[in-house]
């Protein structure tokens, strides 16, 4: 970064003539900054660099140009208000992308890039009070010596011999080519009160998959969001409404990540790329995400056992995983059947004597969707009697319930437990309580 006495902006261009170059005037056009929306920022006088001064909340920061303002490429930058006799030059985009062309159609300015070479150039807002386009300033550093106060220029005569880091590339004066007065217009802007900068955002859950919250889509909690460097990764969990924050960060730039659950996709970008001048807070794009679209469509037991559900059984290796089910006969004894015939004869003659034995073979049923696909984990069902639960726990209470009370006949104090249970998982196996 380039640091120059106040002196160096003299020297920055040729002029014509020192006669002719007295009469030339900076601010003849003058610049403002807008929000996105073109609004006006508001001013007050800065008794620190003792001048009047625009406020901004953050660093959407918009230039806008004067509807007068003649047609024509200008370059724009962002500098430091100086203090001290030193100056610096704070944008970081590409430099390139500082040369701004300007259509003025009847007081509609239209902007264009002409020499950018980025796929994602400066953002355009709109211009003075919405009409026609301003450009972003963003993205600038923080500045060394005036903290969290900058000036944005423009103008049409640009000296680069200095390189874009020269703070006073744009000269006044005549113009070395055309023999008229340069245009050149600066204004200074304050972001925040210098405190910091707190980076916050939203994860929210987007129902319809378009990829913004739209009204009525809720908050996404207990969700882990990073700040991420080269060298560092700070991790902060979503709160009830799906909001995070993380609290006086420090200048530089930063990546902000999300971690996508397992049971959901992304339906937003899952990275954010910041720059933060530790002057204002950063508010972050929204992350959006939605419920996979889980299989959950059982087959049941009489599926199980006939031809078809027999050839799964097989295809998908499923007889050698029954020993961890633990599964019960009518006498209470543990079973796993080793050959398709047995397993067939054993889903056929379940019966409710021994309740465990019935709840296996809806156990057992469950298990064989799963394996096969037919139904994930995660399913989520809403049982009457038991509530809301994934099949996942659904089915490892069932399993410990069979190793706690592998025979619970009539009368067994364990029995209306597993009642409940194996009418949850006959429920589901016929597809009656998905979520």
């Amino acid at each position: 970064m380039i640091r120059n006495s106040l002196l160096a902006l003299f020297a920055a261009s040729t002029l014509a003539g020192t006669a002719s170059a007295q009469f030339c005037s900076d601010n003849t056009y003058k610049l403002w900054l807008v929000t996105a929306s073109g609004t006006p920022l508001p001013t007050a006088f800065d008794p620190v660099v003792q001048e009047t001064t625009f406020l901004a909340a953050n660093e959407n920061v918009y230039l806008a140009f004067d509807p007068l303002l003649p047609s024509g490429t200008y370059y724009v930058h962002v500098t430091d208000n100086p203090l001290n006799g030193q100056d610096e030059v704070l944008s970081t985009n590409d430099p390139m992308d500082r040369f701004v062309s300007v259509t003025n159609t009847a007081g509609v300015i239209t902007l264009s890039l002409p020499f950018t070479n980025n796929n994602t150039p400066a953002v355009f807002g709109l211009g003075l009070n919405g009409v026609g386009q301003s450009i972003r300033l963003a993205p600038f550093s923080a500045p060394t010596f005036s903290v969290c106060r900058f000036k944005a220029f423009f103008g049409d005569n640009w000296d680069l011999s200095g390189g874009p880091t020269n703070p006073y590339l744009l000269a006044g004066g005549l113009h070395p080519q055309t023999n008229q007065c340069s245009i050149r217009s600066y204004e200074g802007f304050m972001i925040g009160d210098g405190n910091g900068s707190d980076v916050t955002g939203i994860v929210f859950v987007d129902t319809d998959r378009d990829g913004v919250r739209d009204p009525g889509e809720a908050g996404f909690a207990n969700q882990e969001v990073r700040l991420v460097t080269s060298t560092t990764s700070v991790a902060a969990i979503t709160d009830a409404n799906g909001a995070y924050a993380f609290a006086n960060v420090a200048a530089g730039n930063y990546t902000v990540e999300l971690t996508v659950p397992s049971t959901h996709l992304a339906t937003t970008t899952i990275s954010n790329s910041i720059e933060v001048c530790a002057c204002a807070d950063v508010v972050v794009g929204n992350f959006g995400v939605a419920e996979q679209m889980l299989p959950c469509n059982a087959r049941t037991i009489g599926y199980w056992r006939n031809q078809h559900g027999l050839l799964r059984v097989q295809q998908f290796g499923i007889l050698p995983t029954l020993p961890a089910l633990h599964l019960v006969n009518t006498c209470g004894y543990y079973v796993a059947p080793g050959s398709l015939n047995s397993f067939k004869n054993y889903l056929r003659c379940a019966n409710a004597w021994n309740m465990a034995y019935m709840l296996s073979a809806q156990l057992l049923a469950m298990h064989c969707n799963v394996m096969a696909g037919f139904v994930h984990p995660n399913c989520v069902i809403q049982d009457p009697c038991l509530g809301q639960m994934t099949v996942a726990s659904l089915m490892q209470q069932a399993v410990a319930s069979l190793i706690a009370h592998p025979y619970t006949p009539p009368c067994n104090s364990h029995r209306q437990a597993q009642t409940l249970l194996k009418n949850a998982l006959d429920r589901a196996n016929n597809n009656l309580i998905w979520q």
